[in-house]
């Protein structure tokens, strides 16, 4: 057993797949058996969302894993053991400068030797972090783990290449669904002839079947300049996010969309994505969906005791993001990371105050479980206030700016007809 074998399960398991459970509302996993047994692999996930990719990749499927993250993590004496602790090895990219990229010869051989002992490699072959619904174009670095690996072992070590997806309700937001979706391995035995003869066209050949099988597993959308319509058009009008959470019927209405659209809906499509985040309005709340009412006023209580109990330790969380984060797709990790230290320290700074008070055990055990219980909720009772607000902010807009106002009503009137024409 390695000396951190304990350590990283309870870390993986315990603490993290625990805390994802409470942050989303649903984690749904699609073709778990597509996950090699018994032979080494390299786990190769579409990045979107920071390092939520990871953990919720990793929290979903059995072994020892390893990491590659970026070495600028590594900084601090403390950050490099923690996270060494956690099996993430820093890769240099050509920013950390040119001699540092030599230390990657080392990580790389660390990463052939785990291979060998069956521990699989978690690598993301976009090698950055993007919010929008697509696959980038890949690096390379993954391909030379892979060639290397066999290569030193003869071809002997049958190495799987696994594509995931991971997709998102909403990526900034918690207690949303999201879906992991494991593609089909591509045995890395299929490139040992074209590796022979030529190996710059091997690894291009490897990027690019990796790149098919990972678009196979999210929704993709292929053109940027149509992005922002699609986004409106297939997300934020969408009202069964199954439809875009299941990458077989995104991809379908992706193909649908991009037959009829035409140049001013491309043009509307940018408009309203423009104005809404630069008056941070969602087009989300705009469109109304529909909500369990009955179930909402039933509940009602328990929403306001999870949003009462829950505001104080959140406001340093809204703050970091408002002010110090400027990357939106580190939202959601701030979010969790935080929130997965502040909260249950609030709960048992009041729990101690309410022992100091006089207040017998009981009360406080009962408040203990109606906190941990009741925070699943303070999501949907934020939200409310969340709405108010974008309803004001429109408002606001419609007087201050009515041109834009106009542009912006004009462009969803024009993506929902969109909608209609195309689905």
């Amino acid at each position: 057993m390695r000396k951190n074998y304990l350590w990283y399960n309870l870390f993986r398991l315990g603490i993290t797949k625990t805390g994802l459970s409470l942050f989303y509302r649903k984690i749904e996993i699609v073709g778990r058996e597509n996950i090699p047994k018994d032979k080494p692999f390299m786990i190769l996930p579409n990045h979107q969302n920071s390092f939520m990719d990871a953990l919720l990749v990793c929290t979903q499927m059995p072994g020892f894993i390893f990491f590659l993250t970026r070495a600028g993590a590594f900084s601090t004496p403390f950050m490099n053991w923690f996270l060494r602790s956690l099996n993430m090895l820093p890769v240099y990219r050509v920013r950390d400068g040119l001699s540092s990229v030599t230390k990657n010869n080392e990580i790389f051989d660390q990463c052939v030797e785990n291979l060998k002992k069956r521990h699989p490699i978690l690598v993301f072959p976009e090698a950055n972090h993007d919010l929008r619904r697509r696959v980038r174009p890949l690096s390379k670095g993954f391909t030379r783990i892979a060639f290397d690996a066999e290569a030193k072992n003869n071809w002997e070590m049958d190495l799987q290449m696994l594509p995931v997806g991971v997709n998102y309700e909403e990526h900034r937001r918690s207690r949303n669904k999201v879906r992991v979706v494991f593609g089909e391995p591509i045995p890395m035995k299929n490139y040992k002839e074209i590796f022979e003869q030529d190996e710059r066209k091997a690894a291009n050949q490897l990027k690019n079947d990796v790149a098919k099988g990972m678009k196979k597993t999210v929704m993709h959308v292929p053109n940027l300049d149509q992005y922002p319509a699609m986004q409106v058009v297939l997300t934020d009008l969408e009202n069964d996010v199954s439809n875009y959470l299941n990458p077989d019927s995104a991809n379908k209405n992706v193909a649908k969309v991009a037959t009829v659209i035409s140049e001013d809906e491309i043009e509307a499509g940018k408009n309203v994505v423009e104005i809404s985040n630069a008056y941070d309005i969602s087009v989300k709340t705009i469109n109304g969906r529909k909500k369990p009412w009955f179930l909402l006023i039933l509940l009602s209580p328990l929403y306001l005791f999870s949003w009462v109990n829950n505001i104080i330790p959140y406001l340093p969380v809204r703050k970091m993001i408002r002010e110090k984060i400027k990357d939106k797709a580190f939202d959601a990790s701030i979010k969790f990371v935080m929130g997965l230290a502040l909260f249950p320290a609030f709960w048992i700074l009041i729990s101690l105050i309410l022992l100091m008070s006089g207040v017998p055990t009981l009360y406080i055990w009962i408040y203990l479980g109606l906190s941990v219980f009741t925070s699943i909720y303070f999501k949907t009772a934020n939200t409310f206030l969340r709405e108010a607000t974008t309803r004001k902010r429109l408002e606001a807009l419609r007087k201050s700016h009515p041109d834009e106002y106009q542009t912006f009503i004009n462009g969803l009137k024009t993506l929902n007809e969109l909608r209609q024409k195309a689905l």
